[in-house]
């Protein structure tokens, strides 16, 4: 699955999750842990490795406005 379409795939399950359980992260956590259970192993390495680059991407902006 492209990288893309996974966090795509996450971006739906916390919004439909927040939707449903409100402001109640332990339930949100939950919900999508439940969805990311469903992914075979290669798409979870896959995932991890797209938000750990957001993460740094975000990160590194962040930080750049401050030098």
């Amino acid at each position: 699955m492209a990288p893309s379409r996974l966090i795509a795939m996450l971006d739906g399950w916390v919004r439909e999750a927040v939707a449903r359980h409100g402001d109640n992260w332990p339930a949100i956590m939950s919900a999508i842990e439940k969805n990311l259970d469903g992914l075979e192993e290669g798409q979870r390495a896959e995932l991890s490795s797209q938000i750990t680059l957001l993460l740094a991407t975000s990160s590194d902006a962040g930080n750049s406005e401050f030098h």
